[in-house]
């Protein structure tokens, strides 16, 4: 009988545990990564395991532009007016069971930011680790004693993405030479989008605002706001939405510095893409070249211009060093070319050039803004860790290629084409007459 009795009573134990709603099933983890959209840690996953030139080409130079690695959230900013949005709800006694459990969040991410708001995180260190591991994979030759030349953007966390980078290839081989700099005198280069006074004043007051505010209005639910919030008298739904945004930009971000990523507590997976996708937007139209404004590919032609003629410089003076060598002139007193050159900036970086490149996925010129997300995704273009390789192979006659690749993926450098491998020169020319053709 005692037997029986224990075994009833298990029964009845676990059917009561199994009823009681746990933290997993409360806080499912539905939310795919990818809707994190600018803010997703660099996905290794996605990169292409070979390259895609024939044994007979050899790499000889490449530029390699990149964004920072995962960061904290930026500034307190964007917790602030939440926090304000919730002490408002308090006051008026609405606030929700919801509004206390999200103001228990946002006091995590205070807790696990610390004093390093904006900075590289550890998740972004261990980005650029990798990524300067899978460089050297992909042409070791190149890369073993090769000498680079490095710059970043004044900003911290872009700086210390660069010297994270350039560290790991010293530590992978001591041969390489590397020269690094960071400063404000690269931001014609490198922070277009404010050292270019016309293109800066475009992404600050420019009519883009009026199609994402009425894309806004159509598909952002107020109602994440009004759950935590509750009914606060004043409050609009034009004004709940733009706080569900709020909350949008602080729950993408969490993964960037290890806190758990998203669940469906706050708002719903549909909640949260009509959100990305409004931030996706903004992003298309502020950031590049668009039937809207040319001024993001005007803006970044100093550094497209810049790329080619550093790996034209590198291909100059391998050839004087060639020819050096052949009269059997003392090395040192050759000039010795760069076989590498690094440029480290922001996702703002990125963007505009990629477009001007007319970098396939990176450039859409259909003017249909409220289908843009199923063309343009700006996971997919600038990750955290975002970074382009252009490549120049040379072949046993030192005739120059080129290829391309975008977050570990090799695309076609010509946009419409199917080739992989393109002439340096036809793809210089090309470059400069998209520049020269501009609007």
């Amino acid at each position: 009988m005692k037997k029986y009795l224990i075994i009833i009573l298990s029964v009845i134990i676990i059917s009561v545990l199994l009823s009681i709603p746990t933290f997993a099933s409360r806080k499912r983890n539905t939310m795919p990564s990818c809707l994190s959209g600018s803010m997703m840690p660099y996905d290794f996953r996605l990169q292409d395991s070979e390259h895609v030139w024939q044994d007979s080409l050899r790499p000889v130079y490449v530029a390699h532009v990149a964004r920072h690695g995962a960061r904290y959230i930026s500034s307190p900013k964007k917790l602030d007016k939440l926090k304000d949005a919730i002490a408002k709800a308090a006051s008026a006694g609405t606030l929700t069971k919801e509004g206390d459990r999200f103001s228990a969040l946002l006091k995590s991410v205070e807790d696990a930011t610390g004093d390093q708001w904006g900075r590289l995180s550890e998740v972004g260190c261990n980005e650029e680790v990798r990524l300067a591991g899978d460089l050297f994979a992909l042409m070791p030759d190149l890369m073993k004693n090769a000498r680079v030349k490095a710059i970043s953007t004044y900003v911290p966390r872009v700086a210390m993405t660069m010297y994270q980078f350039c560290h790991e290839l010293t530590t992978i081989s001591s041969d390489i030479n590397i020269t690094a700099a960071e400063g404000r005198k690269y931001s014609y280069l490198l922070r277009c989008f404010t050292a270019d006074s016309a293109y800066a004043s475009y992404r600050d007051k420019g009519n883009w605002s009026e199609i994402s505010g009425k894309l806004m209005d159509s598909i952002v639910s107020p109602e994440p706001a009004r759950k935590i919030l509750g009914s606060v008298p004043g409050l609009s739904d034009h004004k709940l939405r733009k706080l569900t945004l709020d909350m949008y930009d602080v729950m993408q971000s969490l993964a960037a510095f290890g806190m758990p990523s998203p669940t469906d507590e706050f708002m719903s997976e549909a909640d949260y893409r009509a959100c990305w996708e409004i931030d996706n937007l903004e992003h298309y139209l502020r950031n590049t070249d668009t039937p809207l404004s040319s001024l993001a590919g005007k803006a970044s032609s100093p550094l497209l211009a810049s790329i080619i003629a550093d790996a034209d410089a590198s291909l100059g003076a391998r050839l004087i060093d060639m020819t050096v060598k052949n009269a059997s002139m003392i090395p040192e007193e050759a000039p010795r070319a760069y076989d590498a050159n690094f440029y480290f900036g922001h996702a703002e970086t990125l963007m505009p050039l990629l477009s001007l490149m007319r970098v396939p996925g990176c450039y859409d010129d259909s003017g249909d803004y409220a289908t843009l997300s199923a063309r343009w995704k700006d996971y997919e273009i600038v990750p955290l860790g975002a970074n382009l390789d252009i490549i120049l192979l040379a072949s046993g006659k030192g005739n120059i290629y080129t290829a391309l690749r975008l977050n570990g993926k090799f695309l076609s450098p010509v946009e419409g084409s199917d080739s992989m491998i393109v002439s340096w020169n036809d793809y210089k020319a090309y470059l400069i007459d998209i520049m020269m053709n501009l609007r």
